[in-house]
This record gives structure tokens, C-alpha cells and sequence, in this order.
């Protein structure tokens, strides 16, 4: 996640970018206003400009990071007709690389913050609030008998999974998505 910025991006977003990809690499606490001017190709004093505090731009670049990470996961995945599926490919899409993902060190990094940042919490949550909200529709779309327990229940698994899978890169998904299978099934009756 060593990322440069694109060229074409406007100086906030090409500020943003370079926190997002520094909060993997150093941590929370390591991402300064000297280390996202460098990375971003600007000039220190521009940062608090565009993005007021490094705290502000650290929630900004976290919660549009995870956000996305989310969000991009499961909308492939909800383009199948079997919820069984779905459940299958969004669960597997997340063991596709490295446990050690930046994108994933990006999240944990931001859950640890969170603890002490009551906006940053809020914005964490109001993207799994996100999530949940479009499973939801999703599973209640395809016919599932309980579309909000399942959809709660697929966003807790999902976090359980991801941090269970950094502490053991080799975890497979098999078992917990025969284990929420049972959980998406369709009402009777529905094709």
C-alpha cells in the first residue's frame, strides 16, 4: 500500500491517499504531517489547509479506506442469485492475499484508534451500519427467511473471521460459511 498518489488527483485527496497508505506501515500514532507530506509530494504546511488536524485526516483516510474495503467485497458477490453463494465469494474474497494486507493492517489500526477517537468510532460504525443495511436488503431481495439476523449476522463473522485469519493466515472460511449457510436459506416457497 505504498501508494503515490495519482497525478491527477486534487492536493486533499492525494493528502488523504498518502495517510491511508502510511497508517498501514507506521501505525496510527506514526502518521505526521511531515511523513503524509512526502508521501503525498506537497508541501507540510498545506496539510491542516485541506484536511484541518492530522486527527481529522487520519479519520477521513480510515473510514473511506474501510468503507470501500467493505463495501467493494460485497457488491461482487451480491450480483449472484444464491445467497449461499454470495456468502461464499464474499468470505473468500477476503482470504484472497496477504492476512497481512495493508488495506486489513489499515482496519485493525483503526479499530485500536477507535477505542480512543468517539468520531472515529462513529464513522467505523456508520460503514458497517453500511454494510449491514445493503446485505440486509439484499438477503430480504433474494427471498431469505430472516434477512436482518442473517445480514448481523454475516458482518460479526466477517470480523471475527478477518481478525482470527491474521493471527492464523492459513484459516479456511469452509467451515463458517457451512456454518452460515443454514442461516441464508430462502423461504419456502421462494425461487
Amino acid at each position: 500500500m505504498n501508494a503515490v498518489p495519482a497525478a491527477g488527483a486534487s492536493t486533499r485527496e492525494k493528502i488523504i491517499e498518502a495517510a491511508a497508505s502510511l497508517i498501514p506501515e507506521v501505525g496510527w500514532g506514526g502518521v505526521t504531517s511531515r511523513r503524509v507530506a512526502e508521501r503525498a509530494g506537497v508541501n507540510p504546511g498545506v496539510i491542516h489547509y485541506h484536511v484541518g488536524s492530522i486527527s481529522e485526516l487520519r479519520r477521513i483516510a480510515a473510514a473511506g479506506k474501510i468503507r470501500t474495503f467493505f463495501l467493494d467485497r460485497i457488491n461482487g458477490a451480491l450480483s449472484q442469485q444464491d445467497p449461499t453463494v454470495a456468502v461464499e465469494l464474499i468470505l473468500r474474497s477476503l482470504c484472497g492475499g496477504d492476512s497481512h494486507d495493508p488495506e486489513l493492517l489499515l482496519l485493525y489500526e483503526s479499530l485500536v484508534a477507535a477505542n480512543r477517537d468517539a468520531q472515529l468510532r462513529t464513522d467505523i460504525a456508520a460503514s458497517l451500519s453500511q454494510l449491514r443495511r445493503r446485505l440486509h436488503d439484499w438477503f430480504a431481495e433474494q427471498g431469505v427467511a430472516h434477512p436482518l439476523a442473517a445480514a448481523v449476522t454475516l458482518t460479526a463473522a466477517i470480523d471475527g473471521f478477518l481478525l482470527q485469519r491474521t493471527l492464523d493466515p492459513d484459516l479456511d472460511p469452509a467451515p463458517l460459511i457451512e456454518g452460515l449457510a443454514p442461516l441464508v436459506k430462502r423461504r419456502p416457497g421462494h425461487l
